[in-house]
């Protein structure tokens, strides 16, 4: 072979190699964009973002359900649906009275929501429902926020399914099929998604060294964020408060009804053993004596604690319609406390001991809170049921 023929194939077979490496070039960066296209088509879906929503409170992942809610907006408009007419079956208030408590609760709407806020942030992080304590001490904003998220039925709703998701372009619309435990009712929750998408192509004429040599070729880069689609309200949550509230709110009826012999007759009980404790405490210096200490001691450990005891456990015996099953968990929680109070009071007597006594009143607060959320829940089933309100 010649020189010149030798040199010939030389140069055809670098011209080969080259458009082989171009060509390897374009496919890698066709490669390339169609897994970011399919990546982000796939991961810009609201079907994406709302299979993400269920799966990041399943699995207690926050961070990944922050990236699908907008919980701001959420649960600002819920709380709107959810007092906007809370005092409407209350007929005692008069129309002055009514906005006054509506307005009281547009006041606080700011400190509310961001307490339920973080009661959710917390259920899914710990998988707990727990009170923000910092607005609940001493209920400093004249409301129970532990009866309001009762009411919200946030805590006795089950999500069992996604489906029916539509594109309407920068909305999307999904339904959210669940269950309120307290009731096994089935409802579908109708949401609304908002397109966040920040997806950008940039193209640069950088060189670039590939195989050994230097290639200049438009770049190309890729700018997306995978918080897409987000929720932004529950659009029919007020009506599935008034699906629900009605069903749990008759088996309230149902609870009161059943127990009020129980508890009338142990409330004429207490009254009495009350004014028997007043008269037993009285002295004429404000100094018990020892003998004084121990007939105090043995009545409440002989005669208030049973007395405690065996209401709750003829309450017990009660069946509890699944909808009341948060009155009488309250009704014994309230039980339990308070025989806790007495029991630190009994040691103070007994002992003389300032500790115990302050253990107790401490403990009779709680006891205060929980009689009066009870007190609350009875009162708006007389209201409901246009009845004169109970003692």
């Amino acid at each position: 072979m010649d020189d010149y023929t030798w040199k010939k194939r030389v140069r055809a077979r670098r011209r080969r190699l080259r458009y082989e490496r171009i060509f390897f070039l374009i496919a890698l960066i066709v490669g390339i964009s169609y897994a970011i296209w399919n990546f982000t088509s796939r991961t810009k879906t609201p079907l994406y973002a709302m299979n993400k929503v269920v799966e990041s409170i399943e699995l207690g992942d926050l961070e990944n359900f922050h990236k699908h809610v907008d919980l701001i907006t959420v649960v600002n408009r819920a709380y709107d649906d959810l007092t906007g007419d809370m005092f409407k079956k209350d007929k005692q208030l008069s129309m002055s009275e009514r906005l006054l408590f509506e307005n009281f609760y547009v006041l606080i709407r700011p400190q509310m929501c961001q307490g339920a806020i973080k009661v959710i942030n917390t259920k899914i992080e710990t998988g707990y429902w727990s009170l923000p304590e910092e607005i609940l001490k001493g209920r400093q904003l004249g409301i129970d926020f532990d009866l309001l998220l009762e009411r919200s039925l946030i805590r006795s709703t089950i999500i069992t399914s996604v489906e029916n998701v539509e594109n309407l372009g920068n909305k999307a619309t999904a339904d959210v099929n669940i269950v309120n435990e307290n009731t096994q009712t089935p409802f579908t929750l109708k949401v609304t998604l908002e397109n966040f998408s920040n997806v950008g192509l940039q193209m640069s004429g950088d060189y670039f060294e590939l195989f050994g040599e230097t290639w200049k070729f438009p770049g190309l880069s890729f700018a997306f964020d995978n918080n897409a689609w987000k929720i932004v309200s529950i659009d029919n949550y007020k009506e599935y408060l008034a699906t629900v509230s009605p069903i749990i709110q008759k088996d309230i009826d149902n609870y009161i009804d059943a127990t009020a012999e129980i508890v009338d007759g142990y409330n004429d009980t207490f009254y009495n053993q009350q004014t028997n404790f007043i008269v037993m405490q009285r002295t004429s210096s404000g100094i018990m004596g020892d003998s004084q200490r121990e007939e105090i001691f043995d009545y409440i450990s002989n005669t208030i604690i049973p007395t405690l005891e065996a209401r709750q456990a003829e309450l017990d015996k009660i069946q509890v319609p699944s909808g009341a099953r948060y009155l009488a968990d309250l009704r014994a929680q309230s039980t339990y406390v308070t025989i806790q109070a007495w029991k630190y009071y009994a040691q103070g007597v007994s002992e003389n001991d300032a500790v115990a006594f302050e253990t107790a009143e401490s403990i009779h607060k709680q006891e205060l809170a929980l009689d009066q959320r009870i007190e609350e829940i009875i009162r708006n089933s007389a209201v409901a049921r246009n009845l004169p309100e109970l003692p």
